[in-house]
C-alpha cells in the first residue's frame, strides 16, 4: 500500500511540475512546440516514468532531476529564441517552394528530406486550390504548414528584424543589405536595439519598438 501511495505521489509531483513549466513557458499547445520542447517532454516523461516505480531513487532527488530538465529546456528554448544560428536550426525557417509561378527546385531538392510533393499537393487541395497552377507564391512554414499566395498583389510580409536582430536570410529574400537597412533606420533616428519588430509588406517598411510605438514609410 505504501508502494503505491509513493508511486501516485511521485506521478502527481512529475504532473505538477510539467504542467507549471508549460504555463510558465506559454506552450500550452502543440501548434506552439518546438523541436526543443517535443524532445524535452520526451525526456521528461523518461524521467517520471523510469523513477516513478523506483524506490531506489529518493523523492527529493527524483524533483532535483525533474526541475534540472525543465530549467535546461528552458535554457535552450532562450538561447534558440536569441541566437539566430541557432534558431535555424533547431526551430528551422520558412522554406519557399514556388515563387512567380514558378518551382524553386534549388530549395526543393535541397530540403528533400522535409519535403513530400504528394502531402503538398494534399494541403492546397484542402484550402480550396486544386492545381500548381493557381499558385503564384508558396512556402512551407517551420511547423510544417503551408502558406498559399495565389493574388500576386498579396505577398506575405517579411521580418526584416526581430528584437534588435537583423534578419539577413530575410533581406536577401527582398534583395537588400544590411546597409539598406541601417539607413532606413537612421531616418527616423532609431538605434537597433530599440526596435521590437521591422516588417516589410506591399511596398512598406514598418518599424515597431519596443515601447509599442510604430514608424513607417513607403519604399
Amino acid at each position: 500500500m505504501i508502494f503505491y501511495c509513493l508511486v501516485l505521489i511521485k506521478f502527481i509531483i512529475g504532473f505538477f511540475i510539467v504542467i507549471v513549466h508549460l504555463n510558465i513557458s506559454g506552450k500550452t499547445q502543440l501548434s506552439q512546440m518546438t523541436p526543443v520542447d517535443f524532445i524535452g517532454n520526451f525526456v521528461l516523461g523518461g524521467i517520471i516514468g523510469g523513477v516513478i516505480y523506483t524506490q531506489a531513487i529518493p523523492l527529493y532527488e527524483y524533483i532535483l532531476v525533474l526541475l534540472i530538465g525543465v530549467c535546461l529546456i528552458s535554457v535552450l528554448n532562450y538561447i534558440s529564441k536569441h541566437v539566430y544560428l541557432l534558431r535555424n536550426f533547431t526551430i528551422g525557417e520558412p522554406i519557399p517552394i514556388i515563387k512567380n509561378s514558378n518551382f524553386l527546385m534549388n530549395n526543393i531538392l535541397k530540403k528533400k528530406n522535409k519535403i513530400d510533393i504528394i502531402n503538398i499537393i494534399s494541403q492546397l487541395h484542402s484550402q480550396g486550390i486544386y492545381s500548381f497552377e493557381e499558385v503564384y507564391y508558396a512556402q512551407i512554414e517551420p511547423n510544417g504548414q503551408l502558406t498559399v499566395i495565389c493574388d500576386p498583389s498579396k505577398m506575405p510580409s517579411v521580418i526584416l528584424i526581430k528584437e534588435g536582430t537583423l534578419r539577413t536570410n530575410e533581406l536577401e529574400h527582398i534583395k537588400k543589405n544590411e546597409y539598406w537597412l541601417m539607413m532606413q533606420i537612421a531616418q527616423f533616428n532609431l538605434d537597433l536595439e530599440d526596435i521590437f519588430i521591422a516588417e516589410f509588406w506591399n511596398k512598406k517598411l514598418r518599424f515597431i519598438l519596443n515601447d509599442g510605438s510604430v514608424h513607417e514609410k513607403m519604399i
